[in-house]
């Protein structure tokens, strides 16, 4: 009669399921770290549009005895990255790190007072993989205060 070892190749089976249990382990790292580097560079994009948007709100609010009807349209053409096919420097700089970007800044017809909405938005392929909502956006609401001379 043959004897048969109970045991035998329990140790196989047991590293085996090791080993796949240590390749999901890794596996799950690795994605978690792709997902952090996508909002990592979403985060930068956001700050940048933050940096844009708060240095306009500074250039008014300290020209704001002196502003014109048309800052609207002096500050959309300055951000206007494909107007007449030329741009300035720093503004090619920033359509490559925000893709398509551009800012828009609208008058509250309706207020007495100076309120003002700036729009900057981008394309971000990489924030929603998979989907087609890749267009970003932040917008402000300010309120200049009347100039006092």
């Amino acid at each position: 009669m043959k004897n048969f070892n109970a045991q035998q190749g329990f140790t196989l089976l047991e590293a085996l399921i090791a080993m796949f249990l240590t390749a999901g382990a890794i596996l799950g790292l690795g994605i978690l770290h792709i997902k952090s580097v996508q909002q990592s560079q979403l985060a930068m994009q956001r700050t940048i549009a933050n940096i844009q948007a708060n240095d306009f709100i500074d250039s008014m609010w300290a020209n704001r005895c002196s502003l014109s009807s048309k800052i609207e349209t002096d500050w959309t053409e300055r951000w206007d990255f494909e107007q007449d096919g030329m741009a300035e420097t720093d503004q090619i700089a920033l359509n490559q790190l925000l893709q398509d970007w551009k800012g828009e800044i609208t008058p509250d017809p309706a207020a007495n007072q100076r309120q003002y909405t700036i729009e900057i938005s981008w394309v971000n392929d990489k924030a929603a993989a998979g989907t087609a909502v890749t267009q970003q956006s932040f917008t402000y609401n300010f309120t200049l205060p009347a100039c006092a001379t």
